[in-house]
């Protein structure tokens, strides 16, 4: 099968697919890694963003987290998938790139994906999700954003060294 073909991006997707949703039902079963499946998940996005393109991601980014809806137990790691390990990785080539507009877009991003993370905990998943003491969240909410630039910088670095070192050795 040619890389170059669709069938065989598909099916390249279907598989970074299946192994994001495996991650994330080991971080939800675990209760553990659940950080640390979506730093896995969102390293996955970035070999197939990389190897078949953003079209065949988007559309495998859906189908793990239609799946992972069904899946997972912790419903919220899903939504969690959904914004930070899928679609971000994707559509961080739209942020800028340099200077200190780029981490200015990259702490606002951050800030409104802990505010939806926050704003999901209240409203939705009420009751399954106890953070605490009020005093509490502004310090969440500035170590999301601190999280969120340095998952960026791992997906940046990241997907350098998988252009650089990995996809070389790959059989072609």
């Amino acid at each position: 099968m040619k890389r170059n073909s669709g069938v065989f991006r598909l099916a390249f997707c279907a598989i970074c697919a299946g192994i994001s949703v495996a991650a994330l039902w080991l971080g939800a079963v675990t209760g553990l890694f659940d950080l640390t499946s979506l730093l896995v998940a969102g390293s996955v996005t970035v070999v197939m963003k990389t190897e078949a393109g953003e079209k065949f991601s988007l559309v495998a980014v859906a189908a793990a987290f239609a799946l992972a809806i069904v899946i997972l137990p912790d419903k919220f790691l899903a939504f969690g998938y959904l914004l930070v390990s899928g679609i971000y990785p994707i559509a961080a080539r739209f942020l800028p790139k340099r200077g200190a507009l780029k981490w200015l877009s990259r702490a606002l991003v951050g800030a409104a994906l802990t505010a939806a993370y926050f704003l999901a905990i209240k409203f939705v998943f009420t009751g399954s999700y106890d953070v605490g003491e009020r005093y509490l969240y502004p310090f969440l909410a500035v170590g999301g954003v601190v999280l969120f630039v340095v998952y960026d910088r791992w997906l940046a670095v990241f997907e350098r060294f998988y252009v650089a070192r990995i996809r070389p050795r790959i059989k072609r």
